[in-house]
């Protein structure tokens, strides 16, 4: 990573409400949408990523930052508050809409893996981290695991963008990890295998869901950082503007 090292990391989940806006959103989302955030001071870089459930039509979208300030900046408020025309356009075709920044609180492996499967949960558990961390570093010594990164979300309100509710319950601080493998069933096995791990640990866990790699950007200018907007992206907005 260019001039800086992740401490905390924007999970978000989406789905579209539409099969008809499909190819316009894998194009905003592609060109215009992820490069805007990622272009803003406080983000390293971001993954993209598509379910591989049969209506393929849930995302994951993961920012790595140089810190959770990044989402409490005027940069990012602006691109927020006023959005492009596409972006304008296009917030309506979004559904089932979960953001969560998180602390980083472990990262496993030197390589990456295409295929990724996200996991959420609650603890109060004080020892979780070294727990954790300890069973992802065994998995990636037996090639259960390719790489891993999780972290967990602070009760805060500085964050200020709107959320939906979570569908975790229990108590504690929410938690989420992204789990790689380049192996669908090895990346179950190891799922469910996790699961089984955190039981004892959770007083709320969710439900894994699996995507794959559509795409990945880097931060253009992260040190220094850049001080204006990335220009929209006419092009494509235009070309779907006509319809």
């Amino acid at each position: 990573m260019s001039g800086s090292e992740p401490t905390a990391f924007l999970a978000l989940w989406n789905g579209i409400a539409s099969e008809d806006a499909r190819a316009e959103y894998e194009h905003w989302h592609t060109f215009e949408h992820v490069p805007e955030r990622t272009a803003l001071p406080g983000f390293l870089n971001a993954d993209r990523y598509r379910s591989v459930d049969a209506a393929r039509s849930f995302y994951f979208t993961h920012y790595r930052l140089a810190s959770l300030d990044a989402l409490d900046s005027p940069f990012y408020r602006d691109v927020f508050t006023h959005p492009t025309d596409w972006s304008a356009r296009m917030r309506p075709t979004l559904c089932d809409f979960y953001r969560l920044p998180c602390m980083l609180a472990g990262t496993h492996g030197a390589s990456r893996a295409p295929r990724v499967a996200t996991l959420r949960w609650r603890s109060i558990e004080k020892d979780l981290s070294a727990r954790l961390n300890a069973w992802l570093d065994e998995q990636l010594r037996y090639g259960r695991l390719v790489h891993a990164e999780w972290g967990w979300a602070p009760p805060t309100e500085a964050y200020w963008k709107p959320n939906a509710d979570s569908d975790v319950g229990g108590e504690g601080p929410e938690h989420t990890i992204l789990l790689q493998h380049y192996d669908a069933p090895s990346l179950d096995t190891l799922c469910a295998a996790l699961s089984d791990f955190l039981a004892p640990l959770a007083t709320g866990l969710g439900t894994a869901h699996h995507f794959e790699l559509q795409s990945t950007v880097q931060n253009p200018s992260v040190d220094p950082p850049l001080t204006e907007r990335l220009a929209p992206h006419t092009a494509f907005f235009n070309h779907y503007n006509r319809g």
